[in-house]
């Protein structure tokens, strides 16, 4: 039996959401979020049999260093359909399509480590960083913050821009949305200001603050504390990021090289992922 890999169309969104629900187990409000919210940046694929999908793969755009670059997310292949190379031959359609429209990056966040292992054979490295900071409740105290919190929700594409500086996938604003309304759903810790946005996990008296960004880290901390009852928070962020240096450098990712005419950064920073 064999697959033909196609850009997806609107008729093959009612099975896209079922594969995706199916594969991972979401919830139907999860998955309608996802494609929902991110019409505007979102690039779907499937490799189909007699026209139904038997696999997807979707890349959301974004830039690194100010060039075209996507995050590759949602590989899901139907059980009986597996270990036949239908993933590899479809992502490797969906990555020429990419390269047609300019894109030179092509970055992703395996869900296991076993996974580092298919991607590299597909070309990815594991060239993705973040770094982590451990801080105690005390610690956080002691920063002298005294200004006014705003409710306002930040431009997040600027904020992204004003703390991590480079060689970071910058997401858009609409992907940024989708990820606080995402996370909230599992019941995810958000916090945001004029001046910061970030994701936390409590449990057992330890936040782990698996995304920041800010202009103030201070009010960020400030921010925490408010929301927050833990003892001991963990930030992970981009090394190199204010606040962090010093930190633990982690492997987070991998990215592959589109554009023959270009270098592929060491030290990229995905930032929010959906594992």
């Amino acid at each position: 039996m064999s697959t033909v890999c196609r850009k997806a169309r609107n008729a093959d969104l009612p099975s896209l959401k079922t594969l995706w629900s199916d594969v991972f187990g979401e919830s139907a409000e999860a998955v309608d979020l996802f494609f929902k919210r991110n019409l505007s940046c979102l690039h779907s694929y499937i490799a189909g049999y007699n026209g139904q999908p038997v696999a997807a793969v979707h890349l959301i755009d974004g830039t690194v260093n100010g060039k075209k670059a996507h995050y590759l997310c949602g590989a899901a292949t139907k059980p009986e359909w597996r270990r036949r190379g239908i993933m590899s031959r479809l992502i490797e359609y969906a990555l020429d399509d990419a390269k047609s429209r300019g894109d030179v990056y092509s970055l992703l966040y395996p869900a296991n480590e076993e996974l580092y292992g298919f991607y590299s054979k597909l070309g990815y490295e594991p060239r993705c960083k973040a770094a982590a900071r451990c801080f105690s409740r005390k610690e956080l105290e002691a920063c002298d913050f005294s200004g006014v919190i705003s409710e306002e929700k930040p431009d997040f594409e600027a904020l992204q821009g004003q703390c991590y500086k480079n060689n970071f996938l910058l997401q858009n604003n609409d992907f940024t949305a989708f990820a606080i309304e995402y996370y909230k759903l599992y019941g995810t810790g958000v916090v945001f200001s004029r001046n910061c946005l970030a994701f936390y996990e409590e449990s057992l008296g330890t936040a782990q603050v698996f995304y920041c960004v800010y202009n103030d880290i201070k009010e960020l901390k400030a921010l925490l504390l408010k929301e927050s009852g833990a003892e001991e928070f963990v930030f992970h962020s981009k090394p190199g990021a204010p606040g962090f240096n010093g930190g633990i450098s982690e492997n987070a990712g991998m990215a592959r090289l589109l554009s023959d005419g270009e270098a592929l950064p060491g030290n990229i920073y995905i930032g929010i992922t959906l594992s």
